[in-house]
């Protein structure tokens, strides 16, 4: 798997960093502009589509998987692969909420009825002091969550997770499986919850935190 090399894996990131700069300063704002103008057409798809990139989908059965082959049917390999798929989930979102936290982003929510909100707060009130500008930060977050979670995409981060999780364990389809995340990545945009560029951080945040828990686990997994 090419995520595997590390001389790849840098390829990757630093492409996917450059297009996420790309991404923010031209084609967030018209994409999700566009998105909005025709949410009639769009949004419901997006919403349908996006209920695969929840997290409970892949958390639960790993757990009871684990639970079920560790205990009761005794098979440790099949008991270790359940808890990975349990680990890229919880340590890919727990990364995602720190990141949408750090960043606080406005959704393409701060776009609509003719609206200009746009941005990181993380990147404004430079004329405030560090813990003034920390405590405006948190202030906004509390008061207004879900409208400052959009960098990354938690979506985004679950699918790319589970893409490079069923890739590891089923190489012969990985194609597929890339073919399901792109989709429901990309159902984000129809629904109106994020930029393209979230998408992208989201994805490369969802296979980096995975390829790092597979490390972690490869020789329990077996699968080289």
């Amino acid at each position: 798997m090419i995520f595997l090399d590390k001389k790849w894996m840098l390829y990757i990131c630093t492409a996917a960093i450059l297009f996420i700069l790309f991404s923010y300063f031209y084609l967030d704002i018209p994409i999700a502009k566009y998105f909005i103008s025709h949410k009639y057409d769009y949004k419901e798809i997006g919403d349908i589509f996006s209920i695969a990139g929840q997290s409970q989908w892949y958390i639960v059965p790993g757990l009871f998987g684990f639970l079920i082959y560790r205990y009761y049917k005794k098979n440790e390999l099949f008991a270790q692969r359940f808890l990975f798929l349990f680990y890229v989930n919880v340590f890919s979102g727990i990364l995602s909420i720190i990141l949408k936290t750090l960043f606080g982003r406005m959704r393409p929510w701060g776009l609509q009825h003719g609206e200009d909100q746009y941005g990181f707060l993380l990147f404004q009130n430079f004329n405030l002091g560090f813990f003034d500008k920390i405590k405006y930060q948190f202030e906004a977050i509390k008061h207004a969550t879900a409208s400052y979670a959009s960098f990354p995409s938690g979506h985004s981060t679950t699918v790319f997770a589970m893409f490079t999780f069923l890739s590891l364990m089923f190489p012969k389809y990985r194609y597929f499986w890339f073919l399901l995340a792109s989709l429901v990545a990309i159902s984000r945009l129809l629904a109106n919850d994020h930029f393209l560029s979230d998408i992208v951080a989201g994805a490369l945040l969802g296979v980096v935190s995975s390829v790092y828990v597979y490390r972690k686990m490869q020789e329990k997994l077996k699968l080289s």
